[in-house]
């Protein structure tokens, strides 16, 4: 029993290193799609210009594609959004990952409502990653194809269903706890 626990910190203590460093890429990117806003909405003239050319795009067939100020902006605007989706999920695995690594049992209240978190937010990230992949698609090769992110939406009903399972652990650990 004592050899598990030391193997899930361990484990524990690794995950919490990447995962700092996915929060921090992802935080990154965040601040990048925030400066593209920005510069877009509050720059002078001419350097919205010089940034919206920098976003041409050549596309397979070899027509260039232009993207207009409101086009770029709203690609900048769902690029921040599932940025943020990301980087909150980043956030709660480390939670759980930094609790486990302290000592403390997976089994927890804390951790099974981290879990549910989790799975709200996947949820969330794979319908406003649909729309950010057809607006991609619309604007770059000329079609709308939003197609639902069916297997965002399972990921999240399976990380709830873990959740639901981590709950059933939490009463056993508590019950265990009380016994002894």
């Amino acid at each position: 029993m004592e050899a598990n626990r030391l193997k899930i910190r361990n484990a524990s203590k690794k995950m919490t290193v990447i995962l700092r460093i996915g929060g921090v890429i992802s935080s990154i990117i965040a601040v990048l799609a925030l400066i593209g806003i920005y510069i877009l909405i509050f720059s002078k003239e001419d350097i919205k210009m010089s940034f919206l050319s920098a976003f041409h795009v050549t596309a397979n067939n070899g027509t260039i594609i232009e993207l207009s100020l409101q086009q770029l902006l709203l690609m900048f605007a769902f690029m921040l959004v599932d940025t943020i989706l990301i980087t909150i999920i980043i956030l709660f695995v480390h939670a759980i990952f930094n609790h486990i690594q302290k000592g403390d049992t997976p089994f927890s209240h804390q951790n099974t409502i981290r879990i549910k978190k989790i799975a709200i937010v996947t949820i969330i990230l794979s319908i406003v990653g649909s729309y950010s992949d057809a607006l991609v698609d619309y604007y770059t090769i000329g079609q709308l194809t939003w197609k639902m992110n069916v297997v965002g939406l399972i990921v999240g009903i399976i990380i709830y269903c873990i959740s639901l399972i981590f709950d059933y652990g939490c009463e056993l650990q508590q019950q265990s706890d009380e016994t002894l």
